[in-house]
Order: C-alpha cells, then sequence, then structure tokens
C-alpha cells in the first residue's frame, strides 16, 4: 500500500495544481510551488504531466515568467465524477443527432474535445454506449397528447440499468391504465422528440418489447448482468416503435 501513495499524492497534487491555475489570471512557479509544498523542480515536472494530458498551460519565458491557461479554455474548471462524464457525453451525443443548425458544428467540435479528454477505457464505453442510443423522428402530434415527463428518480434508476447492464424489474402502465410487472434487459434506448423509449428483451415474453420511459411507474435494478444481444431485431423495433405508439 505504502508504494501507491506517493502516485496518489500525485493525482492529488495535479488535480490543485489545476483548480489554482483555473482560478487565476496568472501565477507564477515560485508561488504555485509554495502552495502546494513541493520544489520548482516537482512544480515544473506537474506542469509537464499537465501538458502531455491536454491542460492548455501557457508560460512566459524567463525567471518569474507568468503561467495561465490558454484564453476561453475553462473545461478545467470542472471536476466531473464518471456518471457525470457519461451524462455530459451522452447528452452532446443527443443533441447533435436531433441536429440544429445554428449549434451543430460547434456540438461536434465539443463532442471531439470532451470524448478525447478521457481515459482510453472510458472512452471505449462511451462509444458502446453511443451505439445503444437510436435518434428517430419527432413524435406524433397523438403521442405528445398523452406524454408527461417521467419522473427523474426512474430515469436515473433506467439509465443506470443501461450504462451498467443490469437487469431491471419495472412496473409499466400501458395505454389502457393497465399495470404489469416486468423484467427487462434494457437494450437500446430510442428518442423520439420528446419521448424516450427502452428498447429492451423482455425475459417474461422472452421477446423484445418497447416501453414508453413516462409509463414506467417504478424501477428497481437487480443484481444480475445480461449480455448485449444481437442489434438488428431490436432496430426494428425501435423504429416500429416509433411509428405505432
Amino acid at each position: 500500500m505504502g508504494r501507491d501513495q506517493p502516485r496518489e499524492s500525485r493525482v492529488l497534487r495535479l488535480d490543485k495544481l489545476k483548480a489554482l491555475l483555473a482560478e487565476r489570471d496568472s501565477t507564477t512557479v515560485a508561488d504555485l510551488a509554495e502552495e502546494l509544498g513541493v520544489s520548482a523542480r516537482t512544480l515544473h515536472r506537474d506542469l509537464a504531466l499537465l501538458r502531455e494530458m491536454g491542460v492548455p498551460v501557457e508560460g512566459d519565458r524567463g525567471t518569474g515568467g507568468g503561467l495561465r491557461l490558454e484564453p476561453g479554455w475553462s473545461l478545467g474548471r470542472v471536476h466531473l465524477n464518471e456518471s457525470e462524464a457519461l451524462g455530459l457525453l451522452l447528452s452532446l451525443t443527443i443533441a447533435e443527432k436531433v441536429g440544429s443548425p445554428l449549434l451543430l458544428d460547434d456540438l461536434r467540435s465539443i463532442t471531439r474535445k470532451v470524448a478525447a479528454a478521457f481515459a482510453p477505457t472510458q472512452a471505449r464505453r462511451i462509444l458502446a454506449l453511443r451505439r445503444r442510443i437510436l435518434i428517430g423522428q419527432a413524435a406524433s402530434l397523438q403521442v405528445v397528447a398523452c406524454y408527461t415527463p417521467p419522473q427523474p428518480a426512474t430515469t436515473k434508476a433506467l439509465l443506470d440499468a443501461f450504462v451498467r447492464r443490469r437487469t431491471a424489474l419495472v412496473r409499466y402502465e400501458d395505454r389502457h391504465g393497465a399495470l404489469t410487472t416486468r423484467e427487462i434487459e434494457l437494450q437500446f434506448l430510442y428518442y423520439s422528440l420528446p419521448v424516450w423509449y427502452a428498447v429492451a428483451w423482455d425475459l417474461l415474453r422472452d421477446d423484445i418489447r418497447s416501453f414508453r420511459i413516462d409509463r414506467i411507474r417504478d424501477v428497481r435494478l437487480l443484481p444480475t448482468e445480461f449480455r448485449l444481444r444481437p442489434p438488428d431485431p431490436f432496430l426494428a423495433a425501435g423504429e416500429a416503435t416509433a411509428r405505432t405508439m
């Protein structure tokens, strides 16, 4: 365990260094080294590491030269955990897929930059998740007329099941008001503005079923994990749902 402490200490110090740079227009190596309790040599090594990680630290030449973050760079001021980071990139991906003539070019650029900031393992997970989010046509007026936004607790639990590939027990109310309890594997999310669908393998029916998320009344995650099934039947079910529900 003792061998891990220097690495952990460096990680924490790098986070603090980023925060100090982000909150100041300009600072110096001497000031930063004093605040962090390290030598100027160690501080220079930390700055080099930040630059390798893609943090755009600028510095003036000469002794006592100022250090600053590149103007306009602000993502480094935000510290996200993995769940928040996934949510951010998925939100950007959805906005990009929905499309906007005013924002589309910027969204693509932002998505690329945010994705590049993740570690390779996270980046692969996010790419896999993006492939399981489908964007269809806008919902019909008939669907929108009976739509109510789902409860945050419901969407949070479903997203957790989706990301972690956990089987979920849901109570679902159909269009006639009948309630059933279903055990599902949430394979895809389908968005038909403004309605989300869970396109899932229904273990009770032993078949593919689509569930309007605003009609899901309760979600409980089960300890079992599921494997992704061949995608084509689920893609077809998503399109059929968008037309018929």
